[in-house]
């Protein structure tokens, strides 16, 4: 009997300890995590139907990517930079990430002043789950508008010299030099583009001159207001009908549309 006992004995205490351990209740991690991943939207001819595709690493190194729990700002760095660390944090709902791949100021300043598109969006808000990974996606599109002038080849073998210039913050020239060209999918294959932060109503004002001489005394001369619409880049097309123009008897035409060969800003010289 004793023999049992010494076998009996130590297996009592493993089942009591088993039992101690099972009624313990451990204790919850107090994080959870969310995966990234930001969507550019690409420009296409109508807004509606634009495609888009997620960035690889390679190609959001460089955004800039904001972390918000409310009101609040958790971190702000580099998509190069993120490490799991930064994607991991307290349990909590409202929850945003913003990316941009720069900032107004150098969507205005960079390229010599000519700017760039500035793609920029924030994802919906979201939770973070204790043990969970939260899948969390940026859809950025183009945030401010471009410009860039076409001139139509009654006018160039008109004019001799002629150019449009912005009368804003920034005095941009096209001329010949960098007119712009469009293959048969809008891509530019020549040309610049002017990018324009635009205020709250999506939209931006800029004053443009175009002028021209064809080496008679004086140049025709015009000035009007054109309205850049977000998310859009306008083709403000020059060209001439008729003969012999003159300040006096210059009209205009508008005709807005976002690539689309049926129609541009169009300045009509007649």
């Amino acid at each position: 009997m004793k023999l049992y006992l010494q076998y009996i004995i130590p297996l009592l205490a493993i089942g009591l300890f088993s039992a101690c351990v099972g009624d313990v209740e451990l204790p919850a991690t107090k994080k959870g995590s969310f995966s990234l991943g930001i969507v550019n939207g690409d420009l296409t001819v109508e807004v509606e139907t634009r495609a888009a595709h997620e960035l690889t690493a390679v190609e959001a190194a460089d955004y800039t990517v904001i972390l918000t729990e409310g009101d609040e700002t958790v971190w702000s760095k580099r998509y190069a930079d993120i490490v799991d660390a930064d994607r991991t944090q307290p349990l909590g709902t409202g929850y945003r990430v913003s990316a941009e791949n720069c900032s107004e100021a150098e969507a205005e300043s960079l390229n010599d002043g000519w700017g760039c598109p500035r793609n920029a969006g924030t994802s919906d808000a979201f939770a973070i789950v204790s043990g969970e990974i939260t899948p969390v996606q940026v859809l950025c599109s183009m945030a401010n508008a471009g410009l860039c002038v076409m001139f139509d080849e009654t006018f160039t073998n008109y004019f001799s010299e002629y150019a449009v210039t912005t009368d804003d913050r920034r005095a941009l020239k096209f001329n010949a030099g960098n007119a712009a060209e469009f293959d048969s999918n809008h891509q530019l294959t020549r040309g610049s583009i002017a990018y324009y932060n635009t205020d709250e109503s999506g939209t931006c004002q800029v004053s443009v001159i175009i002028s021209a001489s064809a080496g008679w005394d004086g140049t025709v001369r015009l000035t009007r207001q054109l309205s850049l619409p977000k998310g859009r880049i306008t083709r403000l097309r020059v060209r001439l009908t008729g003969s012999e123009p003159t300040e006096g008897n210059i009209g205009l035409s508008i005709n807005t549309s976002d690539f689309d060969e049926q129609g541009d800003e169009e300045v009509v010289l007649e």
